[in-house]
């Protein structure tokens, strides 16, 4: 009896969390009309997903670019074939690489800063006081960071792209011998409008997952600190893993 009274509990749960994030994307995308009087938060926002994450996304964008030279030049070498690593570099970073790999970082290191400041505003009672003053949680606090992450995880994604590109050109001509004419060449020949379109349409639902993770996570916390430090975790761990789902069925279906 308690296996399913756990099972009930997990399953009631689930329900009820995935109604309550598609309930906030709803009310997110119905008070984006008003963005003009949260103009100076978007921006705080923006700022924050974009240009405070500019360090790391370059740092995992250069390793991620070399990295994927390195592994895949290497086995190309033996078979000859080592002038066909811009082409692997380039499609592997457009359409999956730079879009999962910048939406883990700024999850982790934005997302889960947005469901703790919005968790502590909740458990102290400030989103209560927002709403005694007529004021709507989503619209103050989840409208501006879902619209500062749709925004610029696209931008940050390219840039991640187009600095992994680079990193897989200095591995592929310090190491491997490919000159750089032909690693860019081969590269810019293989890719096509789909795959850039494909790229930022992932780009752009992975910001739409993240934000509304950690706002609805933040928004819904309980129990104080402890409740806090759970609701951060969650959000992440949860972003993550629809990161990941998300990313499988968009491959699956429009790839």
């Amino acid at each position: 009896m308690m296996i399913l009274k756990r099972i009930e509990e997990f399953f009631t749960d689930l329900f009820i969390t995935a109604g309550g994030m598609a309930l906030l994307l709803f009310h997110c995308i119905l008070d984006i009309r008003h963005f003009y009087s949260g103009a100076r938060r978007i921006l705080i926002q923006m700022i924050q997903v974009g240009w405070n994450t500019i360090p790391l996304a370059s740092m995992i964008g250069l390793f991620t670019g070399m990295i994927t030279a390195l592994q895949t030049g290497v086995e190309l070498k033996n078979l000859g074939l080592q002038q066909q690593v811009g082409t692997i570099v380039g499609l592997s970073l457009v359409r999956e690489m730079g879009p999962v790999f910048t939406a883990f970082i700024i999850a982790a290191r934005v997302g889960a800063a947005w469901a703790a400041e919005i968790g502590t505003m909740s458990v102290s009672e400030e989103i209560d006081a927002l709403r005694s003053m007529g004021i709507s949680p989503v619209r103050y606090l989840a409208m501006p960071r879902f619209l500062a992450a749709i925004t610029m995880q696209p931008v940050l994604t390219v840039y991640s792209i187009v600095v992994g590109m680079w990193g897989g050109a200095l591995v592929s001509v310090n190491y491997l011998g490919v000159p750089q004419l032909i690693y860019y060449k081969r590269m810019f020949r293989s890719l096509e409008i789909h795959d850039i379109t494909l790229g930022l349409g992932k780009a752009f639902v992975f910001g739409a997952i993240f934000s509304i993770v950690c706002c609805y996570m933040g928004l819904t916390t309980k129990n104080g600190a402890e409740g806090v430090g759970r609701a951060t975790t969650r959000s992440v761990v949860i972003s993550l893993t629809l990161i990941l789902v998300a990313d499988y069925f968009i491959t699956r279906f429009l790839g």
